[in-house]
């Protein structure tokens, strides 16, 4: 039950109260959703300030959890040189593969592409979240998690 939300959407779901389209997600994580992200990498210099300091609230809470970004950093280099990557988010996609986190919140539609894409989100394959009308998603993410 868990989700990687790009800092495209992050300050739509970090706002109070959140965007229409976060919600669910709101709802979901009070249910036991978590937000996976990490400091290191782009993430860490697209995401400061406030916005870094909701997010620790949401750490506090029990609702996000960050993933060092050394963890992932040799994939994320080999995904930023492969010449087939469409959005400048490799980080995002190292990060989904090694958690095993395939639920993403963006609106970014190169990333949206990569996410999808079996070269690079597989067994199983990257969903995106994009707006309420996909909050299925959450429930599925959450199906998924009690089946492991």
């Amino acid at each position: 039950m868990r989700i990687i939300v790009d800092a495209n959407r992050l300050g739509a779901l970090l706002s109070d109260p959140a965007a229409a389209d976060a919600a669910a997600i709101h709802a979901w994580l009070r249910r036991g959703g978590r937000i996976v992200y990490s400091t290191g990498g782009s993430f860490a210099r697209e995401v400061g300030g406030r916005m870094r300091d909701r997010l620790l609230t949401f750490v506090r809470a029990g609702r996000a959890e960050s993933i060092p970004a050394d963890r992932f950093a040799d994939d994320e280099r080999a995904l930023t040189a492969r010449p087939d990557l469409r959005s400048d988010d490799a980080h995002v996609l190292a990060l989904a593969r090694k958690t095993g986190v395939r639920l993403l919140y963006t609106g970014d539609r190169d990333l949206i592409e990569d996410f999808k894409d079996k070269q690079f989100i597989d067994r199983p394959r990257g969903r995106v979240y994009t707006r309420a009308a996909n909050a299925r998603l959450l429930a599925a993410a959450a199906c998924a998690a009690r089946a492991r």
